[in-house]
């Protein structure tokens, strides 16, 4: 749950599995600067090995400065020396250490370039391990930044190595990484699998590793519901942790005891044993030295639970602000949605209806942005493999074609040789007649093939074209609607659990946002079938003869912006161009205006001491050619950056996310301004806001 969300991020424990457990032996009288300069001092005098182990110690050193600069300086000095003494070994460990130090300060470019380098580094120095340990890091990386798919082709082939070679430590991280992979993905049932296999091979691997693998694996049987398997594993933990302290081997304790007492309260919680679980919690509470680190987290969200299960509803609200106030200080905002949606849950079990139907919806929205989010992600994530695909494919058919060719020709010049030989008492008339007609062939062949590859082109291009507009469609219907179904089911279940408690003021409430939530979908299918009729390039018939100032008024009177809350709205026609006489459809001319006040009116900001939103400004007037009439529409807005004047008129396109829309509406009046002999453009010289004109011609 609270956990995994951040753990999965591997900010904490995941990458700390395939690096070496370092403590800086320092005396408590000695800065780190003192004790870098004091081992700088000796290296003049060492060599071999010494010299590398001193290096390393500087290095270690260097972690405590909080100096990123320095500890790439040590590092590359470390490296550099090994590689002259030719101990890989050594070259490897600083090479695992750079990247560890990139992945904190999450500069993942250079990682996808360091570890791919550091895998055939170790392969070719035959270092299995230190391999499969870069490999690990590739894919923390492509699993942080939520590309799961790359992660999980990555861990595929991981996984496949190792098997081959026979390395029980490759498998199991591989393992470790699936389950981590299908936890973010929400297949619990696969997460689960993969742990059960990791943790008996790492077991006689290192115990240390295993150690930090048991919160993730609770963490999703938790999510299964699998409590007495969670117990289970939670007993096989301790077992671990009283053999490790029984020897006397140096671990981080407090954390370790800390994060598997709760693991025991999630399990104990769910047997609905509370007194064992309250116990559990408190005794995990002895060892979290910090009210800022994520154990104290993942503590402030079970007490919470646990007073809930309790009907300590007060003192659960009391938790849970806490932990949300958490949320905000480290702009952790995955972890916000069980957070926003145990505070509903506590406060529906509490009786406090009209605060927890504000909250469930407030959970909605924000799960709904988030997903919009990762959903992008990842969409973009299978564009960029697809389009790899694609290019790989075109390249190695080009590179058949041109070896056919290739092979052709050699034919045809080994006909011509034996031709030549066999009848050279021909006469040369006869001799440049077959040349003659060979060339006409070939030439003949070489133009089939170049119409053939322009029209595999083209196609290529139209199937490109097709598949990103389906896959932008399936990603923005899917989010449009999801929102309202999600509010449309919310308050259908508060409505039929607890009905007869509500006051009149929040049943009003309700009601009013199950009618939007059904207008919001009544409205996209719309939109869907205006961006349909757009997308034909159908001919519009232009027939009617009107006045810009009739398309004006029919537009105003129509759209209703004179009655909006909150906006003033100023309209204004020049009368150079009341008169004028245009040759347009007088429908589509208005739609299109619709469209364009609709957008303005959407992206206003509130401004001012009165709260009022701002000012719309629809002007019309003549083009600077005499030869248009243009009607512009201004607005005081959150405008539209430069860089996006034409991105924007693009199928399903939104620059801000948490704004209501399916991104069809400019596209849609552009498509039919075109269609009119106009354009739809935006004026990217207006900086109050945004202004889009509007442009048809003259009769």
């Amino acid at each position: 749950m609270i956990r995994l969300i951040n753990r999965n991020q591997y900010k904490r424990t995941a990458l700390s599995l395939v690096t070496l457990l370092w403590g800086l032996s320092l005396s408590a009288a000695t800065s780190p600067q003192q004790r870098i300069d004091s081992l700088r001092e000796t290296l003049a005098q060492q060599e071999g090995e010494q010299k590398l182990k001193t290096l390393e110690d500087i290095y270690k050193a260097s972690l405590s400065v909080g100096d990123f600069n320095l500890q790439l300086e040590c590092l590359d000095q470390w490296q550099k020396e090994a590689s002259s003494q030719g101990n890989a070994a050594s070259e490897a460990e600083a090479r695992v250490d750079r990247i560890l130090d990139y992945f904190n300060e999450a500069d993942y470019d250079t990682i996808f370039v360091l570890a791919p380098e550091m895998m055939e580094f170790c392969k070719e120095h035959k270092l299995q391990r230190k391999r499969m340990q870069a490999w690990h890091m590739l894919v923390g990386v492509y699993h942080v930044t939520g590309q799961y798919n790359r992660a999980l082709n990555e861990v595929k082939q991981m996984y496949d190595e190792a098997h081959k070679i026979k390395s029980d430590y490759g498998e199991s991280m591989a393992y470790f990484n699936i389950g981590n992979i299908y936890y973010s993905m929400g297949h619990y049932e696969e997460s689960i699998e993969a742990f059960a296999k990791c943790v008996p091979l790492m077991e006689t691997i290192d115990k240390e590793v295993l150690l930090e693998i048991y919160p993730f694996y609770c963490d999703a049987l938790e999510a299964m519901k699998q409590y007495d398997k969670l117990v289970d594993v939670t007993n096989d933990w301790w077992k671990v942790i009283d053999k490790k302290l029984k020897s006397g081997d140096e671990l981080d304790k407090d954390v370790i005891l800390s994060n598997y007492y709760i693991g025991c309260a999630q399990g104990r919680m769910g047997k609905n044993q509370l007194a064992e679980a309250e116990e559990m919690l408190q005794n995990a509470a002895k060892h979290i030295l910090a009210k800022d680190s994520y154990e104290w987290m993942y503590l402030l969200f079970y007490r919470a639970k646990l007073c809930m299960l309790q009907g300590r509803y007060a003192e659960a609200l009391q938790w849970n602000a806490e932990r949300l106030k958490m949320c905000s200080v480290i702009d952790d905002k995955p972890t916000l949605v069980p957070v926003h949606k145990q505070r509903a849950d506590i406060l529906m079990m509490a009786g406090h209806y009209k605060e927890a139907a504000e909250m469930y919806a407030r959970t909605y929205e924000l799960s709904d942005s988030l997903n919009k989010a990762t959903t992008r992600t990842q969409l973009n994530e299978l564009r960029t493999i697809f389009r790899v695909d694609e290019l790989e494919e075109a390249n190695a058919l080009r590179e058949n074609q041109l070896e056919e060719m290739e092979i052709r020709s050699a034919l045809q010049r080994s006909r011509f040789m034996t031709i030549l030989t066999a009848l050279a008492a021909l006469t040369l008339l006869i001799i440049m007649l077959i040349i003659y007609y060979a060339a006409r062939r070939l030439k003949q062949k070489n133009r089939e093939l170049a119409k053939n590859n322009q029209e595999l082109m083209v196609a290529h291009e139209r199937a490109e074209a097709s598949l990103k507009m389906k896959t932008d469609f399936i990603h923005q219907i899917s989010h449009e609607i999801r929102t309202p179904l999600n509010v449309l089911s919310g308050f259908s279940q508060i409505l039929t659990g607890k009905a007869g408690s509500l006051d009149d003021e929040t049943r009003t409430s309700i009601n009013h946002r199950i009618v939007e939530s059904t207008d919001r979908i009544v409205n996209l299918v719309n939109k869907m079938l205006e961006l349909s009729e757009a997308s034909s390039e159908t001919t519009i018939e232009r027939t009617d003869e009107v006045t810009p100032m009739r398309i004006a008024e029919e537009t105003v009177a129509l759209h209703g912006i004179r009655d909006a809350e909150l906006i003033t709205f100023e309209w204004h026609v020049d009368d150079d161009v009341k008169d004028v006489t245009l040759l347009t459809n007088m429908k589509q001319a208005t739609r299109t205006l619709h469209f364009l006040l609709g957008n303005a009116k959407k992206f206003m900001q509130p401004s001012g001491e009165d709260e009022r939103q701002g000012t719309i400004r629809f002007l019309v007037s003549s083009s600077a050619d005499s030869r248009f009439v243009q009607f512009a529409v201004e607005d005081t807005g959150i405008g539209v950056p430069a860089a996006e004047a034409e991105h924007i008129f693009d199928e399903f396109v939104q620059l801000d996310e948490y704004y209501e829309g399916a991104g069809i509406g400019l596209t849609v009046a552009r498509s039919i301004a075109r269609r009119l002999g106009g354009d739809v453009v935006l004026d990217t010289s207006y900086t109050s806001g945004a202004r889009f004109v509007f442009t048809l011609p003259k009769a």
